[in-house]
């Protein structure tokens, strides 16, 4: 009699767990999740669409868009006007005066000298100046340049100059400093740089 209530007792406890884990297996939350597509195309055509969020981009300098004040009282008795290119400089003609053309590329700084009737006088760059490789693009190796080409100037009497500047590499204003340095004086410079409006048309987008 004994027995039989305990097996009966034992069988009733294996019911009340397996009701238990049954009742827990009910309440677990299952989390089902689309295949991540291998493309934005793979995406779309699974009729999932992908939006990217708004990302604010800056163009230009850090405050562009900001309004500044700015004195512009003395920016017109700085400009050159007609009566300037009959002004004297050491007893010559502005329009006369030699003009420096520097060419101030990436890896390198050219100085080509000319007079009025567009005739070289002289000519020099950093590789010829003994600067190689890398070396051609430094500061140091523009106004050794400008150095080099001011005192072959002077040797030849120039003193006064015209500078024309184009390009924005790093031996683009060490080079005029040389210039000076050989004791060449420099009545004006004039930026030649071109500026681009448009420029090429960009690279196509990357398929991934």
């Amino acid at each position: 009699m004994s027995f039989s209530r305990l097996v009966s007792d034992l069988g009733r406890l294996c019911l009340q767990t397996a009701s238990q884990s049954v009742a827990v297996q009910q309440q677990r939350t299952i989390y089902a999740s689309i295949r991540a597509a291998d493309s934005i195309r793979d995406a779309h055509r699974q009729g999932t669409r992908i939006v990217t969020g708004q990302v604010e981009t800056m163009e230009g300098t850090t405050g562009a868009g900001a309004q500044t004040a700015i004195n512009t009282s003395s920016l017109d008795s700085r400009l050159p006007t007609a009566e300037t290119l009959k002004q004297q400089f050491d007893g010559v003609a502005y329009h006369e005066l030699p003009l420096v053309y520097i060419r101030a590329s990436k890896n390198n700084t050219l100085v080509t000298v000319m007079d009025n009737k567009n005739e070289v006088i002289t000519s020099t760059s950093c590789r010829l100046e003994g600067f190689k490789n890398a070396r051609k693009k430094t500061t140091i190796a523009g106004q050794t340049t400008g150095v080099a080409a001011g005192q072959r100037l002077v040797r030849r009497g120039i003193r006064t100059v015209r500078v024309q500047v184009k390009g924005l590499g790093p031996g683009r204003m060490t080079c005029v400093k040389g210039l000076t340095v050989a004791g060449v004086r420099v009545v004006s410079i004039t930026d030649h740089t071109p500026l681009c409006e448009l420029g090429p048309r960009p690279r196509k987008i990357r398929r991934i």
